[in-house]
């Protein structure tokens, strides 16, 4: 019987080996995918064009970059309004884990989820239960997904009134229905079985930094749940998203009016919306490399700016993200190295 066990262990681990093994090549595929689509895209508008549109950003960047930091903040308290009264000491990391998220979702692409699993482990290793902790990741992606359904779909909504194009009205009504389709089973998934999955996923990638069980002994499901019962906490979380997507399309505003086109921000308002469509149903591409600027330079277009235009705008995206995401990168690493530290002095005493 032993060691039937053990020979289903190991094959169990082999699967596992062999699986990981195919999303790391299919991660790098995609990669290279992506990398090999931008560079053509950057060829085919002319390089000297694009370097200098985003060069004419100038000091207009601090702007962008001073925007994304308010996103991270609002994301932060976001996150934060989903938290048990019962815990405020976890409360106190939120915004810089938040920060943490983003910047490893964005850096470092292959590995999925990346930010959430070391969210979970931030808070963790900081006194909050490992069920409480899981759960309002869990919630709080859920809502950010929300708040982009509801920001593509007021996008949308305005598009449909101005534009008069049946072509671009069946595109953009197609993108509204494939991203209602994501968060249906996004939420869906939920209710059948996702969550418990990622039970023993937290359990295995969070559950080792010496956290403690908590949330009256409730599974992440049910506290999931139980968040979602709170509608007033929920409206506000999701308002909060939502209004962080909608800073995206003052960062296209910004970046276009110091390029020397002077649009308006409902019309910025529109292109981010509608670039989110394209780029959210390239999830499966790591940093959506190649979707994200052919989105931004055919949805420009439709707004009389050239193509060199709106693929600057996209590597501008692309730079503020560095810029804010290469910090986030080393607050993590300063976290984990004081954590280490700490075990270690642990261990001499």
């Amino acid at each position: 019987m032993n060691d039937g066990n053990l020979r289903q262990g190991e094959e169990t681990k082999c699967e596992s080996a062999r699986g990981g093994k195919k999303l790391r090549v299919w991660g790098t595929l995609t990669l290279l995918v992506g990398i090999a689509v931008s560079i053509a895209l950057i060829a085919y508008s002319n390089f000297s064009a694009v370097a200098g549109a985003v060069w004419s950003v100038g000091w207009g960047l601090g702007f962008v970059v001073a925007i994304q930091i308010l996103c991270v903040v609002l994301n932060g308290f976001a996150w934060r309004i989903l938290f048990p009264l019962a815990q405020p000491a976890c409360k106190k990391i939120l915004i810089p884990a938040r920060w943490i998220r983003d910047a490893l979702n964005y850096l470092l692409p292959s590995a999925v989820l990346g930010g959430e699993v070391v969210g979970v482990r931030l808070l963790v290793a900081r006194g909050c239960d490992i069920n409480t902790a899981g759960a309002s990741v869990v919630a709080d992606k859920t809502l950010e997904v929300m708040g982009l359904f509801l920001f593509v779909l007021t996008g949308i909504i305005i598009f449909l009134v101005h534009e008069r194009s049946s072509y671009i009205t069946h595109w953009a009504i197609s993108g509204l229905v494939v991203l209602s389709a994501v968060l249906a089973a996004f939420l869906l998934s939920q209710r059948w079985g996702l969550l418990k999955l990622m039970d023993k996923v937290i359990l295995k990638f969070a559950g080792n930094c010496g956290g403690r069980y908590g949330g009256e002994n409730m599974s992440i499901h049910d506290l999931v749940w139980q968040m979602y019962a709170d509608t007033r906490r929920l409206i506000f979380a999701a308002f909060l998203h939502t209004s962080v997507w909608t800073l995206g399309s003052l960062q296209i505003w910004t970046s276009l009016h110091f390029m020397g086109y002077k649009i308006g921000l409902q019309e910025a308002f529109m292109i981010e919306s509608l670039c989110q469509v394209i780029i959210a149903a390239a999830f499966m591409m790591p940093l959506s490399l190649g979707a994200q600027e052919a989105a931004y330079m055919s949805i420009a277009g439709l707004f009389g700016i050239p193509p060199p235009i709106g693929l600057a705008v996209s590597l501008v995206q692309r730079l503020k993200e560095l810029i804010v995401g290469i910090p986030g990168l080393l607050l993590w690493q300063g976290f984990e190295g004081s954590r280490l530290w700490t075990l270690l002095k642990g261990k001499r005493n």
